[in-house]
């Protein structure tokens, strides 16, 4: 949906039989999600093109 939780507390929390448990936000209060910049585009590049590359 483009969202993000904005500093908001959840509001109900999903268990799930792993380890991880989901927390449910609520929608009305949510902020759409910050557009990347340049920069934190450029360091993405970089750190994914280190993981892809083979160490030996």
């Amino acid at each position: 949906m483009g969202l993000r939780t904005g500093g908001q507390e959840p509001v109900a929390e999903v268990e799930t039989c792993g380890p991880k448990n989901g927390l449910l936000y609520e929608i009305a209060r949510a902020r759409p999600v910050r557009p990347m910049t340049l920069a934190k585009e450029y360091a993405l590049d970089e750190a994914t093109a280190v993981r892809q590359t083979c160490g030996t």
